[in-house]
């Protein structure tokens, strides 16, 4: 699911559900609403919710994590699993006891620790989508009316495992090596590294309706972007891709709210009036807000370099090159984010430093030097 903003902001007007039948409740700003995010997968060990509190939005606070709730996980089967607190206010099951399985229905239960209840409405998980293939295209990307730049947009295609999987949702992150360009004699951290390993995730909402497809092989869904002017590709660049088969009602909750908040496209920002969820409250006291998701998934990786694309990138970091700073006489650049490379005299008793980023000689202490799990 998208991640987690820190701030939401609470709207006057919100539509929820009880147990029973749709109610309007009028909403008191400084009232805390129960959010949820969650879903099940048919990966082991793959079902984990969120839960957080609301705050008011003149507040300048994180979102308040629900501890100590009873979070259960029910299938059509009779089954249930009791989801543990691994965290403040997240939720997983530790055990194989229920496996999320294709055309299953499952659903969870909320007690929390005030005797509030809330409930999910049962959703089918539905058949996989597997990920045919992911790829780059080169191309002109537009940044102004009379300004563009070289790129390589990333896509991918996808097969449904049977043609049941209509409705896609998908996720993914970046990864790549990132080589210092310098080196120095005087270091700042205990081990330094010159190789580290950037992972950027992307938290807009990506959804894709395939209803209408005779043949639900769906091509051509963007993932990432890299321009010229970036260094990602001149080593070893690394797209993860996870792409979710969806219920009607899942994508439905997503497109709406990718419409509506298309900027940054997360549960936990604005949200709008009349996005209702999958969760209820089984009393009209109670407000809550969120989506339990019952989907398939699979996961694809692939490696890039520069050496597939005929574009000529970057081989030096922008972040890298040096720049001035003028200080007092008393004063020195600190040399845990900068380091300096020259000094002379300025006016008014002021030093003209030259320096870098601290980061171009010890790229540990901007990025993990251990390569992520995800890698293949």
């Amino acid at each position: 699911m998208p991640s987690i903003k820190p701030i939401i902001i609470i709207l006057s007007c919100l539509m929820l559900f009880s147990c029973t039948e749709k109610f309007y409740p009028e909403i008191d700003e400084n009232v805390s609403i129960l959010v949820v995010d969650g879903k099940i997968t048919d990966e082991l060990n793959s079902c984990e919710v969120s839960l957080f509190r609301t705050v008011n939005y003149t507040d300048d606070y994180l979102l308040k994590p629900e501890r100590n709730a009873l979070v259960v996980l029910f299938n059509d089967l009779g089954q249930s699993e009791i989801l543990h607190e691994t965290k403040p206010g997240f939720y997983q099951n530790t055990s194989s006891t229920l496996k999320g399985e294709t055309d299953r229905n499952y659903w969870i239960k909320i007690k929390t620790l005030t005797g509030e209840e809330y409930e999910s409405a049962p959703e089918t998980m539905q058949p996989a989508i597997n990920i045919k293939s992911i790829y780059g295209e080169e191309i002109d990307e537009i940044l102004d009316q009379d300004i563009s730049k070289q790129a390589v947009k990333f896509y991918f295609d996808t097969q449904p495992e049977n043609q049941s999987g209509k409705y896609i949702r998908w996720e993914y992150k970046e990864s790549y090596e990132w080589h210092t360009p310098f080196s120095s004699e005087i270091t700042v951290s205990q081990n330094p590294s010159h190789i580290c390993y950037p992972v950027n995730r992307f938290d807009q909402i990506n959804v894709f309706d395939a209803s209408n497809y005779t043949i639900a092989e769906v091509a051509h869904l963007p993932v990432s972007t890299i321009f010229n002017n970036e260094v990602k590709l001149l080593h070893n660049y690394l797209i993860d891709l996870k792409v979710y088969s969806v219920s009607q009602e899942n994508y439905i909750f997503w497109k709406n709210m990718k419409t509506i908040h298309q900027t940054n496209g997360n549960l936990y920002d604005v949200i709008p009036a009349n996005i209702l969820g999958n969760v209820s409250s089984c009393d009209e006291t109670c407000q809550v807000l969120g989506y339990f998701e019952v989907s398939s998934v699979r996961t694809s990786q692939k490696i890039f370099t520069e050496n597939d694309f005929t574009i000529e990138f970057a081989d030096f970091p922008e972040e890298c090159e040096e720049f001035t700073m003028i200080l007092e006489d008393q004063l020195r650049p600190d040399q845990t984010k900068y380091h300096i490379i020259s000094s002379s005299p300025g006016t008014d008793d002021a030093i003209i430093y030259s320096v870098r980023l601290i980061e171009c000689y010890e790229c540990n202490l901007k990025y993990s030097p251990i390569k992520p799990s995800f890698w293949p």
